[in-house]
């Protein structure tokens, strides 16, 4: 299921610490035969850019956006588990790095600042959050969750654990994609797993409850996903060849 109606061909921007840039999907188009640039958002391919300069770092590939009321980007965030700072120019002083609390969607929403509440932003991440996340996500007020890929191992985009504070904002959820877009960001990050452990219990719960995501993994790696990442190829560099293998 899949619910986000933003246009892939609109401008979006990251704050950083280097000010504001422009970023838009535009590139996306020459993707057409594997998937029309206009199903994918701006947010979307901005998570999973963010996705991948956090491959290009070491870390766990995840990125995850956060749009305002309009549909503007105002916060973006990777995975920077294994980063010993956050050493992005689009990194702002508050993001956590070093740490295993450093996922994608807690640096995205540490940007937004506490003096009003977000029911009406959309977090948009490139993996089904975790519980963690979801926890951040009830705390930073944000109404509303997109993702693209499934995660059978630490997903947690089901559960809801209430108070009164964090019920005060209900939370509409829409997620994972079935098509291309939401195996290539599954397969990413269980890639990266698979490449540490093939043993390892992230793997072997794909295997047995998502053949399908551990055959977009095996995909990518055959496709040659960290040799591209060791070259450090740009996102719109590689996107199509990654998008055609899964």
């Amino acid at each position: 299921m899949h619910t986000v109606a933003y246009s892939c061909h609109e401008f979006a921007f990251f704050i950083g610490n280097g000010g504001v840039r422009g970023w838009s999907c535009s590139s996306a188009a020459s993707l057409s035969g594997v998937i029309p640039a206009d199903e994918l958002s701006a947010a979307e391919w901005a998570c999973l850019d963010q996705a991948w300069q956090s491959l290009l770092r070491g870390n766990i590939p995840v990125g995850a956006a956060v749009l305002d009321g309009t549909g503007t980007i105002i916060a973006t965030g990777q995975n920077m588990v294994y980063s010993a700072s956050p050493a992005s120019s689009d990194a702002a002083p508050q993001h956590l790095a070093r740490s295993l609390l450093a996922h994608a969607e807690i640096n995205a929403l540490a940007d937004l600042a506490p003096e009003r509440r977000y029911a009406d932003c959309h977090l948009v991440t490139s993996l089904e959050p975790c519980p963690l996340c979801m926890g951040a996500v009830a705390q930073a007020t944000v109404g509303n969750v997109s993702y693209l890929g499934a995660d059978p191992f630490n997903g947690a985009a089901a559960q809801r654990i209430t108070t009164r504070y964090t019920s005060r904002v209900l939370l509409t959820l829409s997620g994972p994609r079935d098509d291309a877009a939401g195996r290539l960001a599954a397969g990413l990050h269980l890639a990266y797993f698979v490449r540490r452990n093939p043993a390892g219990p992230c793997a072997t719960v794909h295997r047995e409850l998502r053949p399908d995501l551990a055959a977009a993994a095996d995909s990518l790696l055959a496709a040659g996903l960290f040799e591209l990442a060791a070259a450090e190829r740009p996102w719109p560099e590689v996107a199509g060849r990654l998008l055609a293998a899964v």
